[in-house]
């Protein structure tokens, strides 16, 4: 059983019904996320946004589950993820004989965090505590964003059809991230959401076929694939 991120099959017409789904989750979702972001500028999700605070973390106090989730956002932050994803890269392009695995997941890290940081400047959104970065803002959380960008790229270039329990494996991993940025109050529920959301259209667009054909494509026929089906 395949993932609507599945990008290819021996049927034409299950591929296309595969990529309509995805386009479609990935219109959706930017749309959802543009809305979001011009509701955070006019600022009608502010009293939301401030109770789900005070809900995950009651006056700003520091406790037992700030300092384990902690460990969440530190281990798998976008220094984190974005190495994880340059390695996967790395040695797929060393098994296949190939620099397209580390051209493709170079250019997935660009533009993951150029949407990010654009997206970031232009709504200068100030944070749980009032800041707001030069060039950048709270809306939306890049932990967010690169996380399952980079978590997708990594299946993508494992597998170019990864399984479904390995794109579940991975929503729990983005769910566990946003639950703990809550925690620490490192962002508003709406930057989160935010994030996820436009993490979305970045995936599917990395499970096109004309990406991923050259990634999974060997040098020679004696060129090992990684992970690639057998």
């Amino acid at each position: 059983m395949s993932s609507p991120f599945s990008v290819s099959s021996l049927d034409r017409s299950s591929v296309s019904s595969k990529l309509s789904v995805a386009h479609r989750w990935a219109f959706i979702s930017l749309a959802v996320f543009l809305a979001l972001a011009v509701f955070v500028t006019v600022e009608p999700t502010d009293n939301f946004d401030r109770v789900l605070r005070e809900v995950f973390r009651p006056d700003d106090v520091w406790g037992p589950w700030q300092l384990v989730f902690g460990n969440v956002v530190d281990g798998a932050g976008p220094p984190v993820a974005l190495a994880a994803l340059a390695v996967t890269g790395a040695v797929a392009a060393v098994r296949r004989k190939s620099w397209s695995p580390v051209v493709y997941v170079g250019c997935l890290a660009v533009v993951t965090v150029f949407l990010t940081q654009v997206s970031k400047a232009i709504l200068g959104r100030p944070d749980t505590h009032n800041d707001v970065g030069s060039f950048s803002g709270s809306y939306p959380s890049g932990h967010m964003v690169i996380l399952l960008s980079c978590l997708g790229g990594i299946l993508l270039v494992w597998r170019q059809r990864p399984p479904l329990w390995a794109w579940w494996l991975v929503m729990v991993a983005e769910l566990t991230m946003g639950f703990s940025l809550l925690l620490l109050s490192m962002h508003w529920f709406t930057d989160v959401l935010g994030g996820g959301l436009l993490a979305v259209p970045i995936v599917v667009v990395a499970a096109s076929p004309r990406f991923l054909r050259p990634v999974h494509r060997t040098s020679s026929p004696a060129a090992a694939s990684v992970g690639s089906p057998s």
